[in-house]
This record gives C-alpha cells, sequence and structure tokens, in this order.
C-alpha cells in the first residue's frame, strides 16, 4: 500500500537506485519492513493447507448451518441443483426450512 502512494508522487519502477532528495525513503522502509511479515503469512498458509490436507476432515453439504439456498444442495452439486425449484418467501429460506421453530435466527 505504501508504494502505491509513493507512485502516485511518481517514483519510477524497476531501477535500482532512487534520488535522495524525493523524500521516498520512509515509505520504502515501510514496504521493506513489511516483506517478513508477507513472508509469515504465506508459510503459515502453506502449513494450514498441508495440515489440513492430512488431518482435516471434509466439511459436509452445509458446514455453516447457513441461511441462503446455495447450501441446500449436496456438496458438490448435481448438474440441476433442485429437483423442484424451491419456494422462497423470506431473505433466508435454508434456515427457514432447516428450523421453523427459530424464525429469527441466531443473529437477528
Amino acid at each position: 500500500m505504501t508504494l502505491h502512494f509513493v507512485g502516485i508522487e511518481g517514483m519510477p519502477r524497476r531501477i535500482y537506485t532512487y534520488p535522495a532528495d524525493r523524500g521516498w525513503d520512509f515509505l520504502n522502509m515501510i514496504a521493506t519492513l513489511g516483506v517478513p511479515f508477507q513472508i509469515a503469512s504465506v508459510a503459515l498458509f502453506v502449513v494450514n493447507v498441508l495440515v489440513s490436507l492430512r488431518r482435516g476432515t471434509p466439511a459436509g453439504d452445509d458446514p455453516w448451518d447457513a441461511w441462503t439456498l446455495e447450501w441446500a444442495t449436496s456438496s458438490p452439486p448435481p448438474v440441476y441443483n433442485f429437483d423442484v425449484l424451491p419456494v422462497v418467501r423470506s431473505r433466508r429460506p435454508l434456515w427457514d426450512r432447516k428450523h421453523p421453530h427459530d424464525p429469527d435466527g441466531p443473529h437477528e
């Protein structure tokens, strides 16, 4: 993000040195100090993917107990999605079908 601002200020790309009087030093230093955080986040993501592939369990058809119809079909969905087009009477039709005793849901 900081390199976006110095780009707006006119910093050219792909050169090995910059004029010292332009005032880009501080923002370039912030961008440089952010690299270890980027490396750590990518490494954490890769470790998470590998651990999930080895020890993770499949999530199932509706792991989120969702409200909307895209979670009403199996995973992976068949080509046609639904045998019969579902009737929608609210903005959360799947929740209404699964929990008719709780019309407000957990978040309202």
